[in-house]
C-alpha cells in the first residue's frame, strides 16, 4: 500500500530555514525559466554567508553519488573531510535507497527536493536537520547539484560530538517558484496552496497512477499545482 500525503497551509509556506530559503532563491533567479542552472553560474560570492553549509554532489558514471565540495561546518559536524565521500555514507542503512532514489530523481528529472531528518552522534545525541538538492544542468555522465544542510537546533554539542548517521524524516519534492513565492509573502501562500509534495515512511513502496491523477517521478508523487 502506498501512503503518500500532501503538506498544505502554514506547514508549508516556507522553508524551515532561512539559509535554506535563501539558497533556493538565488537557484531560482540564476535559472531563470530552465529546468536548472549551469554549474559554472554558481558564483560562491553570491552565497558566501551560507558556504560553509553548502555542498556540491556529482554523480560518476557507474559509481555512487559522492561530495566533490563540501562547507566547512559540514566536515567538522561529521568529524572529518567530506570530500570524494559517498552522500549515501551519510545515512542509515535503512534510508540509503531512498535516498539513491530522490538524487536519480534530481539529477535526470531536473527536480529540487527537500529532506527532513534528525542527526545522531557518535554518543546518541541527536539533532534534526533540513537538506536542499536542487539540481544543475550538464551532461548525464557529469551529472552534479549544489544543496545545503542546516541544523534546525544548532545543539552546542555540534562540532564536538560527531554525526554518524542520519535518519529520514520526510522527504518532499518543492515547487521552487511557488515555494520562494510563498516564502516572500506568507499571507499569499496559505491561499494559494501547497508548495511541497511530501511522501511518508513508506517513501520506497512503489505507486501507479493514471494521466489523468498525480504523476509519478520514480517513488514519488507530484500533485498538479506548479512546474518543476
Amino acid at each position: 500500500m502506498c501512503q503518500n500525503s500532501t503538506l498544505s497551509g502554514n506547514e508549508t509556506s516556507q522553508m524551515k530555514h532561512d539559509g535554506t530559503a535563501e539558497l533556493l532563491a538565488y537557484w531560482n533567479r540564476i535559472r531563470e525559466k530552465r529546468p536548472a542552472p549551469e554549474r559554472t553560474e554558481i558564483e560562491p560570492a553570491a552565497i558566501r554567508r551560507r558556504l560553509p553549509d553548502i555542498f556540491i554532489l556529482e554523480s560518476p558514471e557507474n559509481a555512487e553519488t559522492r561530495f566533490r565540495l563540501a562547507g566547512t561546518r559540514l566536515c567538522t559536524i561529521h568529524g572529518g573531510e567530506l570530500r570524494n565521500s559517498s552522500f549515501l555514507s551519510l545515512w542509515s542503512e535503512e534510508d540509503r535507497a531512498a535516498i539513491d532514489q530522490l538524487l536519480h530523481t534530481v539529477f535526470e528529472s531536473k527536480a529540487a527536493a527537500v529532506i527532513d531528518h534528525e542527526a545522531k552522534s557518535l554518543s546518541g545525541r541527536r539533532s534534526t536537520f533540513e537538506t536542499l538538492l536542487l539540481p544543475l544542468a550538464g551532461a548525464a555522465s557529469e551529472a552534479r547539484l549544489i544543496g545545503s544542510m542546516i541544523a534546525l537546533d544548532p545543539a552546542y554539542w555540534l562540532g564536538a560530538d560527531r554525526i554518524v548517521e542520519s535518519s529520514v524524516l520526510s522527504i518532499s519534492l518543492l515547487d521552487p517558484k511557488r515555494a520562494q513565492l510563498q516564502a516572500e509573502t506568507p499571507a499569499v501562500a496559505v491561499a494559494s496552496g501547497s508548495s511541497l509534495r511530501s511522501v511518508s515512511r513508506a517513501y520506497e513502496t512503489q505507486c501507479f497512477f493514471d494521466a489523468s491523477g498525480p504523476r509519478q517521478i520514480r517513488h514519488l508523487t507530484v500533485l498538479d499545482g506548479g512546474k518543476i
